[in-house]
């Protein structure tokens, strides 16, 4: 039997001909002497079939399962590296005072911001690692070693405040008194002017004392009292929407300030620093860069997580990042895009940075980058903003409700776009951030088909599996991605095998990781539960480590190959193809060897291959020698799922007389029908299968009689019908082709049912050929698609199975009916 779960292939029939074809064809019905044949072939004699026959035969070509890739997100955090040349960089002295001072000359924005809930009194203070030198990024872990207990900076690290800061308040009072002054005589308005006047007492008022009060405080290494003091202060500054007015002169005194305290190592006060700069919205691309620098290094330790969680910090960083311009700004791009990555490794920050809807900025931000791809000058600073970047969308697609906006075309077309210009040894961590990120989301079937529509990709993708083939974190992910694309779309099948280097690539890949997994020492026990779920990436010196990276491996190339092999022009293709076919019966010779996962897959995969029947096919120049080696697979009932698919594979063998004979002379009828008293419903389908086409060969039917076969398929018959009508169609079919005899001949005479039996069947044809027997629920879709696997699927095969049982038994004149003509 063609193996498929789908049943029969016969469409539908009327109830007046239950056989399904016309009285003039039914006097033609084959005589089983003459032409043996299995009950789903279709009889020369029949015309027009439906198309649904192909349909229906190509439902036995199965998507194989298998798990993601082992990819948990990637916790570490980015740190940044110091300057080669100057080593006070970070520093005061580094800072454009004049830039922020001199009012701007463009019209500013009324900017709302969210008010800030500030730290709590009790937050613990956590002095930050030593201050960061502005210059490349360094992608490693960070190892989060930074002071935590100590809140003071020493005498000897305290950076000098500002040389202005005693006097403030005396040139803030005198440069008063002048701008109200020359104020009077350039603005003709009234109101103008006492807004001015009023803005002035303010800054004298309220906002002086609050910044005497953080200067004493920093001398003093008071940091609780510098947190308090910074948050009354952004408050203050926010109540009097003094933040959006450039052309304040205090503002840039303000400014000056607080950038005297920007070499601090406490993380508190270089929080403060930033925030307060951001709000001012600084415009030098210098003093830019050193502040969202700061909050970078911030991110790189992650006990200083809840000032992102508590503040604002946030929405100014995104405020402020849009008006910049990234090709001139690459650095300060690159810190953000770090800030962000870090971030993202908190669950509770993935959901607040959501909600913030960033996508569309680092769409953006993504586009313009990749626009400057080919200015090789760039190139290593490129690198350094798409890293994280990419870094940021994996994190982020860890959060479900963020899916939606990876189904916009042009993000996943930047995706690829990434893999198909940076295939480099140098851009690994950029592949694999990427490969990582649709690992993720082609497990949905809506970013499948975006991907599948991507016509680029699948050279990229062969592209890198060619360039990086000893590479396992980026071949196993990347052949995860290919096979969830492969199982969903006939596109996607038929595109890929269009490269004339396809085949021979994932042939290639699958013979040298098939060489590298005979080389390696095998564990003693080979079937752990975890075997799976095993990163490619992690490195360890274990044989039973390398053991299960490599067989991960050869599992997600084979599912490339099972799925590809839907498509019939695929599988035709493929099963000519004899050294790819050879490596699969080279791995199942060896069942000791390999873990019961991957001889599953092998399995699956030659399932599907073997579904297709062509004189030049491998399988079939060599099924005889593949039909023993699963012999070996069903008699071992220590690995089930293997005996489940190696009656699949054999149910397609068994279609030729030469593969019945052997399976016969192997006991495998005996076998099959043993298993037929098992509770596992694929393992039914699987077996009946088989004894579907055992039965075709008149000499063969006897086994069902011996071995109690017909009462293991009645009994099946009787607890399958109303809830799996295709089994029940299964079952109907092996009675059907074990009571197809001459009943002339006399050795045919014992093949018949016995009365018991005969009392079964007809109660349960009773019970089941009639459409208003279907049970109901309250469920209406439940039922009508109950109703239609009945008609598609049992009624056309139980009622012909009905009349003949009928024929037979008045033949035989073994029991009287009464009412079943």
């Amino acid at each position: 039997m063609s193996n498929s779960p789908s049943g029969s292939t016969h469409s539908s029939s009327s109830r007046e001909n239950p056989s399904g074809y016309s009285n003039s064809t039914k006097m033609n019905r084959r005589n089983s002497r003459e032409s043996p044949m299995a009950f789903y072939e279709i009889p020369s004699w029949v015309e027009n079939v439906p198309s649904k026959i192909i349909n229906n035969a190509k439902q036995s070509l199965r998507d194989m399962p298998t798990t993601r890739p082992y990819t948990p997100r990637d916790d570490s955090r980015y740190t940044l590296s110091k300057l080669n040349h100057d080593s006070n960089s970070f520093s005061a002295s580094s800072i454009d005072y004049e830039a922020e001072s001199r009012p701007g000359s463009s019209k500013t924005a009324d900017i709302k911001r969210r008010n800030s809930k500030g730290i709590s009194d009790n937050s613990v203070l956590i002095a930050a690692p030593p201050p960061p030198r502005l210059s490349k990024i360094i992608y490693q872990t960070s190892q989060d070693q930074a002071c935590s207990g100590d809140s003071n900076i020493s005498n000897e690290t305290k950076p000098p405040l500002p040389s202005n800061h005693q006097r403030s308040n005396v040139e803030s009072t005198s440069t008063q008194s002048t701008t109200t002054k020359s104020s009077h005589h350039r603005i003709s308005s009234a109101s103008t002017k006492d807004d001015s006047s009023e803005e002035n007492l303010i800054w004298k008022h309220e906002i002086g004392p609050l910044v005497d009060t953080l200067i004493t405080a920093y001398k003093k290494n008071h940091f609780e009292q510098f947190d308090l003091t910074c948050n009354d202060l952004y408050n203050s500054l926010l109540k009097h929407n003094l933040f959006a007015k450039k052309s304040n002169k205090k503002r840039g005194e303000l400014l000056k300030t607080l950038f005297g305290f920007i070499s601090s190592e406490n993380s508190f006060v270089r929080f403060h620093v930033a925030r307060l700069s951001l709000a001012f919205q600084i415009s030098s691309a210098n003093n830019l860069r050193h502040i969202i620098c700061i909050t970078a290094d911030l991110t790189s330790n992650k006990n200083n997580d809840h000032f992102f969680l508590n503040t604002n910090i946030l929405d100014l960083l995104f405020e402020t990042i849009p008006r910049i311009d990234i090709e001139q700004n690459l650095e300060s791009i690159a810190y953000f895009c770090t800030t962000l990555k870090n971030l993202t490794v908190n669950n509770e920050l993935i959901c607040l940075i959501s909600e913030k809807r960033p996508f569309e900025l680092l769409k953006n931000i993504l586009k313009r980058l990749l626009q400057l791809k080919d200015q090789t000058q760039l190139l290593e600073q490129l690198l350094k903003c798409l890293i994280p970047l990419t870094g940021t969308l994996r994190n982020l697609a860890e959060n479900d409700l963020n899916r939606r906006e990876f189904l916009s075309d042009e993000l996943i077309n930047h995706l690829t776009f990434i893999l198909k210009y940076f295939t480099d040894k140098t851009h690994e961590d950029l592949m694999k951030n990427v490969v990582r990120l649709l690992s993720k989301l082609t497990q949905h079937t809506d970013c499948c088909m975006k991907l599948v529509q991507c016509s680029s990709c699948y050279r990229s993708f062969l592209k890198i599996l060619v360039k990086h083939e000893s590479n396992q974190a980026l071949v196993v992910r990347i052949c995860f991605i290919l096979g969830n694309m492969m199982a969903k779309s006939e596109d996607a099948r038929l595109t890929f095998m269009k490269d004339t280097h396809a085949l021979q690539t994932l042939t290639k890949l699958l013979h040298s990781y098939v060489q590298l997994d005979s080389l390696i020492l095998k564990p003693e026990k080979l079937d752990n539960d975890d075997s799976i779920s095993q990163d490619a990436d992690v490195t360890d010196d274990s044989n039973i480590t390398q053991f299960r990276s490599i067989e991960n491996v050869i599992n997600k190339v084979i599912r490339v190959l099972s799925n590809l092999a839907i498509s019939e022009e695929n599988g035709l293709t493929i099963i000519r193809r004899d050294d790819c076919i050879d490596l699969l019966f080279k791995l199942i010779k060896s069942p000791k060897n390999h873990s019961e996962e991957l001889l599953v897959h092998v399995l699956m995969a030659l399932n599907n291959l073997s579904y297709y029947d062509d004189s030049q096919s491998y399988i079939n120049r060599n099924s005889e020698t593949l039909a023993q080696l699963l012999v070996k697979y069903i008699r071992n009932e220590e690995r089930m799922d293997c005996v489940v698919e190696a009656f699949r594979v054999l149910g397609n063998l068994s279609r030729t007389n030469k593969i019945r004979d052997i399976l016969m002379k192997c006991k495998v009828d005996r076998l099959a029908i043993h298993h037929c008293q098992s509770d596992n419903v694929e393992l039914l389908y699987a077996t009946i299968g088989v004894l579907i086409n055992l039965t075709v060969d008149e000499d063969k039917r006897e086994c069902l009689k011996i071995h109690h076969g017909i009462d293991n398929l009645i009994n099946i018959f009787e607890y399958s019908v109303q809830s799996d009508w295709q089994l029940s169609s299964l079952v109907c079919k092996a009675l059907w082709n074990y009571c197809d005899n001459n009943y002339e001949k006399a050795d045919n005479q014992p093949l018949w049912f016995t009365e018991d039996q005969l009392k079964v069947l007809l109660t349960l044809f009773d019970e089941t050929l009639n459409e208003s027997g279907l049970e109901s629920t309250d469920d209406e879709s439940l039922d009508e698609l109950n109703k239609q696997l009945w008609n598609e699927e049992y009624f056309p095969v139980a009622s012909r199975l009905y009349q003949r049982v009928i024929e037979g038994n008045e033949y035989f004149k073994t029991v009287q009916i009464n009412d079943h003509s």
